[in-house]
């Protein structure tokens, strides 16, 4: 849970919310190479040759 000052809470929100836009860009880059074959299912993105997938406390890329 969050704990700092409410004009930090904004600060992060902002800096997500980029960072979420920029994530999907890239898989909509990553989608024009072959067409539907960027997909998303149990805590794991996969695309043309690679996946992303949560191990423990971090994401990490896999070919």
């Amino acid at each position: 849970m969050f704990t700092g000052s409410a004009d930090e809470l904004r600060r992060k929100e902002r800096e997500a919310a980029v960072i979420g836009e920029q994530l999907a860009e890239l898989l909509n880059k990553l989608d024009t190479l072959t067409p539907g074959s960027v997909t998303a299912h149990n805590g794991r993105i996969t695309g043309p040759a690679f996946t992303v997938r949560r191990i423990r406390d971090r994401w990490s890329l896999t070919s």
